[in-house]
């Protein structure tokens, strides 16, 4: 098993020292990935990896793709910084906003880690369960840690992760809000590029109700709810967009 844990501090402090607790408590192969070691780009806002499926960006972004995709599990840290993430880790979600069209992590284990001096753990912690959510990842565990606080990371605090790994876990409920999520990028996807649909009818995701559905419960109302809606906001779409082609073809003309 591998397990690629990313530090995305710009020295090797707090967060540096929870992750080796970590590593040191998981019998597996454990790799830090220290962003600052790497090259990373800001992101162009082009959307040529959205729209033609590459970067036009040459750095390091595609080898720390690569080594995320290969892994068993990921580990995502971050101190806090002014009430949010660090800034390296943030432009390393934005060049890999194609996840949110094309994930190529759904369904694998993640465990999200973050201190602070001060305030803002929840604020931060929620915001990286968010993202992970939108790359259809298996959310498994937040851990906090105020840097004052010389606490180590509990067995306890790693099992979920740890059991997914393995495939031992527990069924996870998926909630409505997860599901209406899902459904929202469904339908966006599947309606507006075809690079977008292909990818989500070739990995059967276009007549799932969530990313991922073995080992899971969803309640059955939720379910339908979720299905519903996504059926209505697809609808919506097309006809937007047929709105926009007839109008378009008008100026044209």
């Amino acid at each position: 098993m591998k397990i690629i844990a990313i530090n995305s501090s710009m020295r090797k402090g707090r967060t540096y020292e929870l992750l080796t607790n970590i590593g040191k408590k998981l019998d597996y192969d454990f790799e830090i990935i220290n962003l600052k070691d790497y090259k990373i780009n800001y992101c162009l806002g082009c959307e040529v990896c959205i729209k033609k499926d590459y970067c036009v960006i040459k750095d390091d972004v595609e080898k720390l793709k690569e080594k995320l995709i290969n892994a068993d599990g990921i580990i995502i840290s971050t101190p806090v910084y002014i009430e949010n993430i660090s800034g390296a880790l943030k432009t390393f979600f934005d060049r890999n906003c194609k996840w949110v069209h094309r994930s190529e992590l759904i369904g694998k284990p993640v465990l999200l880690v973050s201190t602070t001096a001060g305030s803002g753990l929840k604020e931060v912690l929620n915001y990286l369960e968010s993202v992970v959510i939108s790359w259809g990842m298996k959310p498994c565990g937040k851990i906090g840690r105020k840097i004052q606080e010389k606490k180590d990371v509990s067995s306890e605090e790693l099992q979920l992760f740890i059991d997914n790994i393995e495939g031992k876990s527990k069924k996870e409920i998926i909630k409505l809000s997860r599901l209406i999520r899902f459904q929202v990028q469904k339908a966006m996807s599947t309606n507006l590029l075809d690079l977008d649909k292909h990818f989500w009818e070739k990995n059967g995701l276009i007549i799932k109700s969530y990313f991922y559905e073995e080992n899971t419960k969803i309640n059955p109302i939720s379910k339908f709810i979720s299905n519903q809606f996504g059926k209505f906001l697809s609808k919506k779409i097309r006809e937007n967009a047929q709105k926009v082609k007839i109008q378009g073809g008008d100026k044209i003309g």
